[in-house]
């Protein structure tokens, strides 16, 4: 193994665990006595392969212990300061990771273990590696401001890496460190958000869900209106285009004041909108009940 000065000294060894291979090879028998050590080691060197020089051996095996739901006890600690979204590798912990906020979710409430209610909100980034899922808790959760962070470049401190639905999650807890366009980020290195949106020219109406960004041409006023059970409901049209097509928005009740005749000229981001095709074949993107409309402050990068 080696040892922890040589790791230190070399910038691509950055994990340190605190038990030898043999002992973590142990815990994982013990665990999943179906498999055998010969297995076990094929799949380790398989990981450690695969990281390209990210992991040690050792790191690699607390990797896959992970993935296979056995609990290694003991820290792990790192030396190296970033990585890149396609070099993580579940049941790493005390990771760096930048990217442009390519999506947000809506804030989710539930109550948690001790009674008290909690908050989560994800949001997904991307680097020219690939993109992740991030999920933020509580505090860390309610400090961001959705509209705020669509589309800019972040850095996540102090984060672990988890595999859920066959996919790679980080979770950022409170002792995660949060920073929106720390100044030593250059924003042309991470791609544009625009490489993860639909294009207006070619929503084709099949779609059970689009996520757009579009310039605001017209808003027209606010009409009030009584639905069949009595209650009041608002709707409101704007004509927004992007560089392959225009389409009408319809805002429904609340989302209907969200936009205003002072946003045009300016850009608009709407994600988890629904589709609707008219008698005349034309395409218009309605709000719906998960549907969240952010004004930006500044042209969409890739616009």
């Amino acid at each position: 193994m080696l040892s922890k000065a040589l790791i230190l000294l070399s910038f691509s060894e950055f994990l340190v665990p605190n038990m030898t291979l043999e002992e973590i090879i142990q815990k994982i028998l013990s665990a999943r006595p179906e498999m055998t050590r010969k297995e076990i080691m094929k799949m380790i060197e398989l990981k450690e392969k695969s990281a390209k020089g990210f992991l040690t051996r050792e790191s690699a095996a607390i990797s896959l212990a992970a993935e296979l739901g056995v609990p290694i006890e003991g820290s792990i600690r790192f030396f190296r300061r970033e990585m890149s979204i396609k070099d993580l590798v579940s049941g790493l912990s005390n990771v760096t990771v930048s990217g442009r906020v390519i999506y947000i979710s809506p804030i989710k409430k539930f109550i948690r273990r001790d009674g008290k209610e909690g908050v989560k909100i994800s949001v997904h980034i991307a680097d020219e590696t690939g993109t992740i899922k991030a999920n933020l808790w509580n505090d860390k959760a309610l400090s961001l401001k959705p509209e705020n962070i669509l589309d800019k470049t972040i850095r996540l401190s102090h984060v672990s890496v988890r595999r859920a639905g066959g996919k790679l999650e980080l979770n950022v807890s409170d002792r995660s460190k949060v920073e929106i366009e720390p100044e030593d980020l250059k924003k042309k290195d991470y791609p544009p958000i625009t490489n993860f949106m639909n294009k207006i020219g070619e929503i084709t109406g099949d779609e059970k869900s689009v996520n757009i960004v579009g310039f605001v041409r017209k808003v027209y006023p606010i009409v009030v209106f009584k639905r069949q059970d009595g209650n009041e409901g608002r709707v409101r049209r704007v004509e927004i285009n992007d560089q392959t097509g225009e389409t009408m928005l319809i805002l429904w009740d609340d989302l209907a004041s969200v936009i205003s005749e002072n946003h045009v000229g300016k850009y608009v981001a709407i994600l988890r909108a629904g589709v609707k095709q008219r008698f005349d074949g034309r395409i218009e993107i309605h709000t719906k009940n998960q549907t969240s409309v952010f004004p930006l402050a500044r042209k969409p990068s890739g616009f």
